[in-house]
């Protein structure tokens, strides 16, 4: 009896482990099923490759308007000098980066102009933000899509970039760039930096120095990247100026903004840290969500001009560094009343004559090396004006000199010595003397007879009617 009740036991046992055993594969079976479809629609997570991410959704959209019909060549143009300066570069090879409020590159004026770019969020974390690699297709506010317009658009006959053959690489800064914090704004930069930028487009302005960004222009023009910064719009034109950053750094280029009459407007930032100006009055520019346009104004519009004319500047001369392409913008500008000034810096960026500037005889530095000029990749030095060198040394021109007075005085001597023998002749008084042997003259010839005339022999001729000897012989 005790064998088979254990025997029963032992296979109420195997019983028992056989229903748990199913009921937990029945268990398990849709959670591995969940875990694999879960993994499967996971993104590979690939080091160095920012993964794509849809944009938010704009709250409100920044849209255009057709132009009036009738509307003649864009007044850039012409200010600028465009036509002339597209005769020498188009901005081909160079790449803009326009750290902004994002790009619309579906507007038909950038159809092909702008490359992919990032996105950077804020969000509740240690770094602050979070980097997105999006298609340029979003602009909310329209501000970033403006500033590609004025750098990179096709040319046409009513709207023109000022290198349209430029390519664009936006980074959008999805809280707005005047929201973005500093290390946000800082990690925005560094992205545009590797990207191959070799002008960083910062149409933004901000009182305080933040130590990241700082640090992230330091790193740009370390890089050999040209960065352009707008001065600002507060119109604070004290003599000292209020500091806006990051146009105040070193090594950027501070951009202020024109009227249409090239004077300063009232609103652009001044100080001893302007370089350059742009126009800034209100202006049409490519607006996003179609294909139409809106209006813009301020120095960010005059800083997109400056980052379109060092775009120029690269594409013909590659071979210059960010700081002599810098230089070359501000040696050619166009001064604003007589010469430099807070307001306007070294005056109105002119790209033609960027592209066309000879320099002067002084070097880079100012040292007055024209050897170490004419080295500089894109600079032709002007040659001195040669000095009208003397056809005789002064010895040489003494010497003739003196030869001449000598020859003068050969020449006198020769032509008064008659004269001076006349005068010795009649004692050296004046009035004519007697003449030599005057009483031998009176005696060798002998007198004629009254009325008569004397032979060619001397002898006496007979008068007219005095009987001739030979006639009065009697025959």
């Amino acid at each position: 009896m005790r064998t088979k009740r254990t025997k029963r036991t032992k296979r109420t046992e195997r019983t028992a482990r056989t229903a748990r055993t199913a009921r937990t594969a029945r268990t398990a079976l849709p959670c591995a099923l969940a875990l694999a479809l879960a993994l499967c629609a996971a993104p590979l997570a690939v080091p160095g490759l920012a993964p794509q991410a849809a944009a938010e959704p704009c709250r409100t959209q920044a849209t255009g308007e057709d132009l009036p019909d009738g509307t003649g060549p864009y007044p850039l143009v012409d200010r600028l000098g465009l036509w002339q300066a597209w005769d020498l570069a188009l901005g081909e090879g160079v790449t803009v980066a326009v750290v902004d409020s994002g790009v619309d590159a579906t507007h038909p004026d950038l159809a092909g102009q702008v490359h992919n770019g990032s996105e950077f969020s804020g969000v509740m974390t240690e770094e602050e933000f979070e980097r997105t690699a999006v298609e340029p297709v979003q602009d909310c506010e329209g501000h970033g899509t403006a500033i590609a317009g004025l750098v990179a658009a096709h040319r046409s006959d009513r709207m023109s970039g000022v290198a349209p053959g430029a390519a664009v690489y936006p980074v959008r800064m999805d809280d707005g760039v005047d929201r973005a914090t500093p290390r946000t704004l800082a990690a925005a930069i560094d992205d545009a930096v590797e990207a191959g930028a070799g002008v960083i487009n910062l149409s933004l302005a901000r009182p305080v120095d933040d130590d990241p960004v700082r640090d992230a222009v330091a790193r740009a023009v370390a890089a050999d990247v040209v960065v352009v910064a707008a001065a600002g719009n507060e119109g604070n034109q004290g003599v000292s100026g209020g500091l806006m950053y990051p146009a105040a750094y070193d090594g950027v280029l501070a951009v202020g903004a024109v009227g249409d009459d090239g004077q300063p407007l009232d609103s652009s930032n001044a100080g001893p840290w302007v370089d350059l100006a742009g126009y800034g009055e209100e202006m049409a520019v490519v607006a996003p969500g179609g294909s139409g346009y809106r209006a813009e104004a301020g120095t960010s519009m005059a800083a997109a001009q400056v980052s379109g004319a060092a775009a120029l500047v690269r594409s013909r001369f590659p071979d210059l560094t960010a700081a002599e392409v810098a230089q070359r913008l501000t040696d050619s500008a166009t001064p604003v009343a007589g010469g430099r000034n807070d307001r306007t810096g070294a005056g109105i960026v002119d790209p033609f004559s960027a592209l066309t500037h000879l320099g002067g005889g002084d070097g880079a530095d100012g040292t007055g090396d024209n050897d170490d000029a004419a080295a500089r990749p894109g600079h032709i030095p002007v040659q001195a004006v040669p000095r009208e060198e003397p056809l005789l040394s002064s010895t040489a021109a003494t010497a003739l000199a003196w030869s001449g007075v000598l020859l003068l005085a050969v020449v006198l001597g020769l032509l008064g010595a008659p004269a001076v023998r006349r005068a010795a002749r009649r004692g050296w008084r004046a009035g004519p003397g007697p003449g030599p042997a005057e009483g031998e003259r009176r005696a060798a010839a002998p007198p004629a007879a009254p009325g008569g005339h004397a032979w060619l022999d001397g002898t006496e001729r007979p008068a007219r009617g005095a009987a001739h000897p030979t006639r009065n012989r009697t025959r």
